[in-house]
């Protein structure tokens, strides 16, 4: 099968190009140009490329010939293709495999269908109703920690602290349990998945699967951490179903992401494994974390930098909440249209996601290029967003942007080309729980806290890990005067 303009075509349909015709950087024999990139800035490598190569340009990484893509309608169909067309890269689904974490978000084909529809529930809009109250107390245990911070006239390590909420918010929607990290040091199970994360990150970018002909040390401490793990998590599970047969109302009320799992797994033909149980709380738990702390980070990062627009988001943020107090109710979350629109602009210029790789299924037809099956696609999301075509001033910090309405707008604005959650059947299935944790957060900063950079812009960096973070980022708070 081939795909050109929307449209499938016959896989023996020739075209003009391939793989081999399309520019690509000056290599080296058999490395090609793995001497020139560097994970943790490959996003920034790839996006100098692409302003030198276009659109669509090759990189060879030893024998294997990517294809690195920015073109906005191919980019759109592809998204949407999945999963019939594209996957996620196979190594991903390889290495989720060997750490028993083949969730929904390693999943492929039928057995994606199948976890999709009851994942996507459990993290529903419906859900957060139910989590709200859960959520308040954790942003006002933030709240002190940074009104101590405040006090003690300390920096405040965003990344840091933000982790430590994201963690407290996933271990509550994953399995219910209170962690607490902001105050104390926090469960055990905590301590296994900071083990469990460094070489699933490490794992998921290697070129093979180097760990099933040798171990690391790493690997090795990470092998006796997910077995804890897996019995933390089973003791989790027998727990819950213990609970929830006391209490049959949860069933059709469930209070967390577990509860909501074992809800569909009791309806006859679910078809969730018990595996499948384990595989999907620990990619919760592992995927919720850094990325919604490293988003808050950015937008924490440009309300120093553009003071104009903090104290707009403040005014907005006071016209709702009483003086000292968070957010109430998810309603007064939603009532928030420019800090909304801050937060899209700072997610189109640092999003935790500038790139998203995906595979072939099949062999087809991109932009007029016959691309194999098996090869690695590589979208740079980031540079969509930003290229003046599709966003007028493109590399412009402009919030306002969102707010014009669709008939009064005098220059591009294509929300197809702004993607940090995704797009098509794989869109994130967390986003409107991360969108109400950055909303509550940076509604409680403006509120409560007057801020300051403790560096200057230009020395935040960006380094990729499993998303796109911030390096050397911290600010000083203080406590709102002249409230």
């Amino acid at each position: 099968m081939s795909m050109q303009g929307g449209e499938r075509l016959d896989s023996g349909l020739l075209t003009e190009k391939t793989l081999r015709d399309l520019p690509c950087p000056r290599g080296l024999p058999l490395i090609g140009n793995l001497h020139q990139v560097r994970f943790d800035r490959l996003h920034l490598q790839l996006e100098a490329w692409a302003e030198r190569y276009g659109d669509m340009f090759v990189v060879r990484y030893g024998p294997i010939r990517g294809l690195v893509i920015s073109d906005r309608e191919a980019v759109q169909r592809m998204l949407i293709d999945r999963p019939d067309s594209f996957r996620r890269p196979s190594m991903i689904e390889l290495t989720a495999s060997d750490m028993r974490l083949k969730g929904v978000f390693a999943a492929e084909g039928e057995d994606w269908r199948r976890q999709r529809r009851i994942v996507a529930g459990a993290l529903g809009r419906t859900r957060l109703k139910t989590l709200f109250p859960q959520m308040q107390v954790m942003v006002g245990r933030l709240k002190r920690r940074w009104e101590s911070a405040a006090d003690r006239q300390e920096p405040v390590d965003l990344c840091r602290d933000l982790m430590r909420f994201t963690v407290d918010v996933t271990m509550q929607v994953a399995v219910g349990i209170d962690a607490n990290t902001l105050e104390t040091e926090g469960p055990v199970i905590q301590r296994h998945l900071d083990k469990v994360f460094p070489v699933l990150n490490r794992r998921v970018n290697s070129i093979f699967p180097y760990w099933r002909i040798f171990r690391l040390p790493s690997d090795r401490v990470m092998d006796r951490a997910l077995v804890a793990l897996e019995q933390e998590v089973g003791d989790m599970v027998q727990a819950t179903r213990e609970r929830m047969a006391a209490d049959p109302d949860r069933m059709q009320a469930p209070t967390n992401f577990l509860e909501s799992i074992l809800a569909a797994l009791a309806e006859e033909g679910s078809g969730f494994s018990d595996e499948e149980v384990f595989a999907n709380a620990g990619t919760l738990l592992l995927a919720g974390e850094d990325t919604t702390a490293n988003s808050i980070a950015w937008a924490v990062h440009y309300l120093t930098g553009y003071p104009e627009h903090f104290r707009r988001a403040r005014d907005e943020v006071d016209a709702l909440v009483a003086p000292g107090r968070i957010i109430e109710d998810p309603e007064q979350a939603g009532r928030l249209p420019f800090v909304d629109a801050f937060c899209n602009e700072v997610m189109r210029l640092k999003p935790v996601a500038p790139l998203q790789i995906l595979e072939t299924v099949t062999e087809m037809n991109i932009l007029g290029c016959r691309v194999p099956k098996g090869t690695p696609v590589t979208i740079l999301a980031r540079r969509m967003a930003t290229r003046n075509e599709n966003f007028g001033d493109g590399s412009d910090f402009d919030p306002d942007r969102w707010l014009v309405p669709p008939g009064e707008r005098h220059r591009p604005h294509e929300r197809q080309a702004f993607i940090p959650f995704g797009a098509g059947p794989r869109i994130c299935p967390g986003r409107s729980l991360a969108l109400l944790e950055i909303r509550m957060i940076l509604a409680m900063l403006c509120h409560n806290f007057d801020l300051e950079a403790a560096v200057a812009p230009d020395e935040v960096g960006e380094r990729m890990a499993f998303t796109m973070c911030p390096v050397n980022l911290s600010v000083i708070l203080k406590r709102r005067t002249g409230a």
